[in-house]
């Protein structure tokens, strides 16, 4: 239903026509929908400098990788993350999130495929919502980016996981709950065996829905995993916005 109240929003007043962050119906690009100076403040959270070179998630002042050394990307050879969870980032996560706004995909895949070198996955596999959650929704953003990343990586969608229970919201957990809770939320719904997978999602913050997943494709034999995401934040970030995986 909010899917296509969100159509028929597009249809009466194109979202092309105004910058997505800002409203501005003069100056936005055709290629992002964002005006000039939304674009820079999105380009200004790139993760490019002063990130872990296995996961790019931003090192703490000691140059270290917090997420790493939590564990993070057990289960996982990699990961990749296009911008901080903060600012114009998290707007176009929450436009995509919640009102299911392709052209707020568009804008995050467009910088998510520049951070996965080619040739290293076979397949992108988006996190499932449980189905009941997905009807009252209208939509699983997860998807929307697999379906904006597909054409700009070349790899196929393949829908590999199902959710098999019911979880609460990661945001209204601590961090140290958050893996009890997708704990065996995941099964593998295809052939994963000798693939190569990219799961993609909108943002990792402690990990564990990611390595729930891979938990459930490294059983069905997937040869390597990997995560990307729109942002990552870290930490301190984390204890004011609200983010999920």
């Amino acid at each position: 239903m909010r899917r296509a109240l969100s159509c028929m929003e597009n249809a009466l007043f194109p979202r092309a026509a105004l910058c997505l962050l800002c409203g501005d119906p003069r100056r936005a690009g055709g290629q992002d929908c964002l005006c000039p100076a939304c674009r820079e403040g999105l380009s200004r959270l790139r993760l490019r400098d002063q990130v872990c070179l296995r996961c790019m998630t931003p090192l703490d002042e000691h140059g270290r990788c917090a997420f790493c050394a939590a564990g993070g990307l057990e289960g996982l050879q990699e990961g990749f993350a296009a911008f901080r969870h903060r600012g114009a980032a998290r707007e176009l996560v929450m436009q995509l999130k919640y009102r299911y706004c392709d052209e707020a995909a568009d804008a995050l895949a467009l910088a998510m495929a520049q951070c996965v070198p080619l040739g290293r996955y076979d397949a992108l596999v988006p996190v499932p919502l449980h189905a009941r959650r997905q009807r009252t929704r209208g939509g699983n953003q997860a998807e929307i980016l697999c379906r904006a990343l597909s054409p700009r990586l070349g790899l196929p969608v393949l829908n590999l996981l199902t959710r098999v229970r019911e979880t609460r919201e990661q945001t209204s957990l601590a961090r140290g709950d958050r893996l009890r809770n997708v704990q065996g939320a995941f099964s593998l719904a295809g052939e994963a065996r000798g693939l190569r997978l990219l799961i993609v999602d909108d943002v990792r913050t402690t990990g564990a829905t990611a390595r729930a997943c891979a938990q459930a494709l490294s059983q069905g034999g997937a040869r390597k995993l990997g995560i990307l995401t729109a942002t990552a934040a870290v930490q301190e970030e984390g204890k004011h916005h609200g983010i999920n995986a």
